[in-house]
């Protein structure tokens, strides 16, 4: 295995990554690079050609149908994924996510409810993953570090007026990352977030992006490898592109200090976990 990787120091097999969203675009370029060094890779998806040409791709890709916007594919998911490897989960790729226009002016984003599937893929699919995953290391007595890896996007942190659904689920997704990441502070699993710029992927197909034709099946490759290079060397924010560093520049990271300052003023109750 390559150098450079604290999430292997320590363990006594091969560590195993699930990517969702894994058989497309930068999430499969992502299995790829992990799969190059050294882990043993768990892709899904919903479409079952996909997964079969990831596959055909990659013959030592583990791939798996299955919806995470769904409870019971998700329980499932993990289930399989665990199963396989023959014991918890090393580090969990929340990828998948999905992309609508939107236009609260227009007809035909008020005609019926077109923010429903955006939510539940992007928000509250990854925070249940995220849950799934460290139930099966607490409940199976992982040894050894873990990782969490949320994909998010520069969008997270500002409005676009074309695609808001998708901006406001990474903004709550982001603040869930940057609470998770205190909760596991000590426990040898680490949270990191990453930025990528606007992909010509399938993604945004219903965007005009005028960055995005500019970036396309190489730049997925460097900002994957850059992605799981950052994450290997234990590198919690990454910003993997040029593009994503300036903007990321226009909207600074929070203080520690201040967040612990703000956080000493809201505790939870005494009982709280026994109701």
């Amino acid at each position: 295995m390559a150098g450079g990787n604290w999430l292997s120091e320590g363990l006594d097999h091969q560590p195993g990554a699930l990517i969702t969203g894994g058989s497309v675009g930068l999430g499969l370029a992502m299995a790829r690079e992990l799969l190059r060094q050294g882990f043993a890779v768990s892709v899904c998806a919903r479409t079952q050609s996909d997964l079969d040409a990831a596959r055909a791709l990659e013959p030592a890709l583990q791939t798996i149908r299955a919806d995470v916007a769904s409870a019971a594919d998700r329980g499932r998911l993990m289930a399989e994924v665990e199963q396989r490897l023959g014991r918890p989960l090393d580090c969990l790729v929340n990828n998948a996510a999905i992309v609508r226009a939107h236009d609260y002016a227009n007809p035909f984003t008020l005609e019926q409810d077109r923010a429903g599937d955006e939510i539940a893929i992007n928000f509250a699919a990854p925070v249940d993953l995220c849950r799934l995953f460290l139930k099966s290391r607490m409940d199976g007595a992982a040894n050894g570090p873990g990782a969490i890896l949320n994909v998010s996007t520069p969008g997270a942190f500002f409005p676009l007026d074309a695609n808001p659904l998708y901006c406001a689920t990474k903004a709550g997704f982001h603040m869930f990352t940057l609470s998770l990441r205190r909760h596991l502070a000590g426990t040898g699993v680490r949270v990191f977030e990453v930025y990528p710029p606007a992909l010509d992927t399938r993604l945004a197909d219903a965007l005009d992006v005028a960055s995005q034709a500019a970036n396309g099946q190489d730049t997925i490759d460097a900002v994957a490898a850059e992605t799981i290079r950052a994450l290997l060397a234990g590198e919690e924010v990454i910003a993997p592109h040029k593009q994503s560093r300036a903007l990321l520049k226009m909207f600074p990271q929070m203080d520690p200090a201040a967040l612990d300052a703000v956080n000493r003023g809201v505790k939870r109750r005494e009982g709280w976990d026994r109701a």
